[in-house]
């Protein structure tokens, strides 16, 4: 287990270096980051199926506010300052911008890999994907929710969100909740939301309709008018 970790804190050292060069944090801050993170990798690893979810949520609420806390000071004017520096943006690029993100996308994966049946971790995932714009992660992570929990037709309904919503792609959303249903047939709210997204196609199509009468009538008044002058 302690190689392990040491595994993961060897992998930090790059990213801390492009936090302090870029300004966000000191060194003494970044020891006590070290120190948490180590904490927390070890609660993670706990011997005899000791590790709670809860513990994983800890470590996510921790790098969370470590995030917020970069953001914060990515906009103060020394910062932006040094962001300009030619050698430091070139050293630091991709690093210092979204190395927080990333190991939280780490930690994510690990608690979906050992708590796989808990819908509260996927969901949770769901909602930092949605947040931090992981778009091509979103997808592969709902492909793994659909894949092990196929009798749970809420994964259907967030599958069928995104690609309406985010793909902007009303087949896809249509083919994910009819296959839900013929897997989920008895959910009142799989049947609701697919009578739901019926209806907004149905309305869509009505409002499409109304613009191609709109712009036939007025083109018709147009050539009327050509006529008459």
């Amino acid at each position: 287990m302690a190689d392990a970790v040491r595994h993961v804190l060897e992998s930090m050292v790059p990213e801390l270096d492009a936090l302090h060069e870029r300004g966000l944090f000191s060194r003494k801050e970044l020891q006590e980051v070290v120190k948490r993170r180590t904490d927390y990798e070890y609660a993670i690893r706990r011997p005899g199926g000791k590790t709670t979810v809860t513990d994983f949520m800890r470590y996510l609420e921790y790098e969370a506010k470590l995030e917020a806390l970069r953001k914060i000071r990515a906009k103060t004017p020394k910062a932006k300052e040094t962001a300009k520096n030619d050698k430091i943006r070139r050293k630091t690029k991709g690093q210092a911008e979204f190395c927080i993100v990333r190991r939280m996308h780490f930690i994510y994966s690990r608690a979906i890999n050992k708590f796989s049946g808990d819908l509260r971790v996927w969901r949770s995932y769901f909602d930092f994907c949605k947040k931090h714009g992981g778009s091509k992660t979103f997808s592969r992570l709902l492909a793994k929710a659909l894949q092990l929990h196929p009798n749970k037709p809420g994964m259907w309904i967030e599958a069928a969100s995104w690609e309406l919503n985010g793909h902007r792609n009303d087949n896809a959303a249509r083919a994910l909740l009819l296959q839900g249903l013929r897997v989920c047939k008895k959910s009142k709210a799989l049947w609701l939301e697919y009578f739901k997204f019926e209806l907004l196609m149905a309305r869509r199509m009505q409002l499409r309709k109304e613009v191609i009468s709109i712009d036939g009538t007025k083109a018709g008044d147009k050539k009327l008018s050509s006529y008459n002058a």
